[in-house]
């Protein structure tokens, strides 16, 4: 018999099968990052930004809309044209920050940013959708150019992202910006429905965007923060980096919406 017979009759052989009493054996994966308490220093980082935070999450288009109240549909129209730019560039931004990270010593970011990049490419595909019920084409969207606001928002996150800390990056963008769209999409998502009188198509199709960031995507600013910890040395000058750089976002985010608003 050759000996590629004598492999083949060697192949066909079934493995021998574990005993019952050998534990099963699991492939190894990087815990998951677990929300931890506070230090001081991010407690008074929060405490810093409180009122550029509430600013962020409350531009006029958005107070009014949750209070049922209606802004004109143009206003809305300007936001998601001019917001798709840097919905777009999001799983870019955090790319940027996952060059920062390695196995060895940030496994669990590395982790956490590869599961959101592919969330947040997603995200995209949604708010053209949300873009199309409310009168935007993809096409429309896909031509239209950024704002001067817009472009200075997403030129922070980029160089923020790319020059800065692992921490300063996931601050600007994970933290600051995530944060507060976790707080003004509740609160829009109900009343957003009013705008069928203005013929907006609202169905499950054109209200995933906001659904999905009303509804489970509050956890990633919190686990934003915990990354931020990890890769922050309290005992220097990193807090007070990481802070402006969260400031800003919040900033520049509140500045960009309120620009889209102007008659």
């Amino acid at each position: 018999m050759s000996t590629i017979a004598l492999d083949t009759e060697v192949l066909k052989k079934p493995l021998p099968l574990a005993g019952r009493s050998e534990a099963p054996v699991r492939r190894y994966t990087p815990p998951a990052l677990s929300i931890t308490p506070h230090p001081v220093w991010i407690e008074a980082m929060k405490a810093s930004v409180a009122k550029d935070w509430e600013a962020a999450v409350w531009p006029s288009v958005f107070k009014r809309t949750a209070e049922g109240n209606r802004p004109p549909l143009r206003h809305w129209q300007r936001v998601l044209s001019n917001f798709f730019y840097i919905v777009e560039m999001f799983p870019k931004y955090m790319g940027l920050s996952l060059a920062k990270t390695t196995y060895t010593r940030d496994a669990s970011a590395r982790r956490w940013l590869l599961q959101n990049m592919a969330v947040e490419a997603k995200h995209t595909e949604w708010l053209i959708d949300w873009a199309a019920g409310c009168g935007v084409s993809a096409e429309e969207l896909l031509a239209h150019t950024p704002s001067d606001e817009i472009l200075e928002l997403h030129q922070h996150l980029w160089d923020t992202c790319q020059k800065g800390t692992l921490a300063e990056g996931v601050a600007a963008s994970n933290w600051a910006i995530e944060g507060v769209t976790g707080e003004w999409t509740p609160a829009v998502e109900k009343n957003f429905r009013l705008y069928a009188a203005d013929g907006v198509r609202i169905d499950g199709v054109s209200m995933m965007w906001l659904k999905a960031h009303a509804r489970y995507d509050d956890a990633h600013p919190h686990e934003a923060l915990e990354i931020i910890k990890a890769s922050t040395d309290p005992q220097s000058d990193d807090p007070v980096r990481v802070t402006e750089a969260a400031r800003k976002s919040l900033n520049l985010f509140q500045r960009a919406i309120e620009s889209c608003c102007h008659d």
